[in-house]
């Protein structure tokens, strides 16, 4: 019977961890990104991040499309596009992947960055959200995919720079509190 409790409490706390995450994901997003209709610049794939290393690549999925949706109707830029929300899905799905069950130490946590941001920013974010862009703006997909290179080698830097940061003193200190 308490094993039945225990169960029922952790499940809670992942529930609230990502609530949690999910707004910050907003706050990140909308408050302290810059955000136009075609370039994001923002950190909101660092709470994607940190429930991809706590919980896995489903429910990192599930955080970053819940977030896409929570801003795109609470502070929409324009029309809701389904494209990228399945795109969200599939980043948390890599950083899940990528960093879930893992012990990263020393160079093999920045292999692993490397490997998934250039995958997230290089391929996701380059070619996969220039076609949802494409279709809803209507405009030639080669010339959105170059537009939007600076904003992807940003995001490319930004992963390298803060993901090993939010792994080694954020991660690995709460994983120990929360993480049977």
């Amino acid at each position: 019977m308490l094993s039945v409790n225990n169960k029922g409490r952790e499940r809670t706390l992942q529930i609230v961890i990502m609530a949690m995450m999910v707004a910050l994901i907003f706050i990140f997003s909308r408050f302290l990104g810059i955000t136009t209709d075609v370039i994001h610049l923002g950190f909101d794939f660092l709470p994607v991040v940190l429930i991809g290393c706590l919980y896995g690549p489903v429910w990192a999925a599930v955080t970053y499309m819940v977030g896409d949706l929570v801003c795109a109707m609470l502070m929409p830029y324009g029309v809701i596009n389904p494209g990228l929300t399945v795109i969200a899905g599939i980043i948390g799905l890599v950083y899940g992947f990528a960093f879930y069950g893992r012990d990263l130490k020393g160079k093999n946590l920045f292999i692993v960055t490397a490997i998934a941001a250039l995958i997230v920013a290089g391929v996701i974010k380059l070619f996969g959200t220039s076609v949802c862009l494409a279709a809803m703006y209507g405009t030639p997909y080669w010339p959105m995919v170059i537009s939007r290179i600076p904003n992807c080698a940003f995001l490319f830097a930004a992963q390298m720079i803060t993901i090993p940061i939010i792994y080694r003193y954020v991660y690995v200190p709460v994983s120990r509190r929360i993480i049977p």
